[in-house]
C-alpha cells in the first residue's frame, strides 16, 4: 500500500514539473512572438513615416496619439496617391473637423478589400464634396514584404 502511495504521489510530482516547464515553455514563446510583433508594427510604422508621409505636414499637434498622422485635403490626396503606388491597403478614413471627429468610413461599408482604391477613392471624394476643411487620417494595412530589408 505504501508503495502505491508513493508511486502515485511521485508520478503526480513528475506530472506537475512537466506542466510548469510546459507553461513556462508556452510563456517564452508568447513573450517572444509579442515582441516580433510589436517591431514589425514598428517596421510598418517607420516605412508608413519615410515612403508615405515624406515631406506632408502632420496636423497632429496633441489632440490625438503622436502615432496617428493627420492632413490637409490636399496633403491625404498625396497619401493616397503614394499608398496606391505602393500597394497599401486603408481600413478606413477619419476626417476631423476643428479638431472634432466628423466622420468614419471603412472598406467594408463598400464591401470593398482594403487595397481596393476604389474604395478609399470613393469615400476620400465623398468627404472632399461635403465643402468641409477636414483633416484626414487613416489605418493602413502595410504588406509585410514592404518592411524587409
Amino acid at each position: 500500500m505504501r508503495k502505491a502511495v508513493f508511486v502515485t504521489m511521485l508520478s503526480l510530482l513528475i506530472i506537475s514539473c512537466a506542466n510548469k516547464k510546459k507553461k513556462e515553455s508556452e510563456n517564452e514563446i508568447k513573450t517572444e512572438l509579442n515582441k516580433e510583433t510589436q517591431n514589425l508594427e514598428l517596421k510598418k510604422e517607420e516605412f508608413l513615416k519615410s515612403k508615405i508621409f515624406f515631406g506632408l505636414e502632420n496636423l497632429n499637434n496633441g489632440f490625438d496619439s503622436e502615432s496617428i498622422y493627420y492632413f490637409s485635403e490636399s496633403d491625404f490626396e498625396i497619401v493616397l496617391n503614394r499608398v496606391e503606388k505602393n500597394g497599401i491597403g486603408i481600413y478606413g478614413i477619419e476626417p476631423w473637423l476643428n479638431g472634432d471627429f466628423y466622420d468614419v468610413r471603412v472598406h467594408e461599408q463598400l464591401n470593398a478589400e482594403p487595397n481596393d482604391p476604389k474604395w478609399y477613392r470613393e469615400a476620400f471624394s465623398d468627404f472632399k464634396n461635403r465643402g468641409k476643411n477636414l483633416q484626414y487620417s487613416a489605418i493602413y494595412e502595410v504588406p509585410n514584404e514592404l518592411t524587409m530589408e
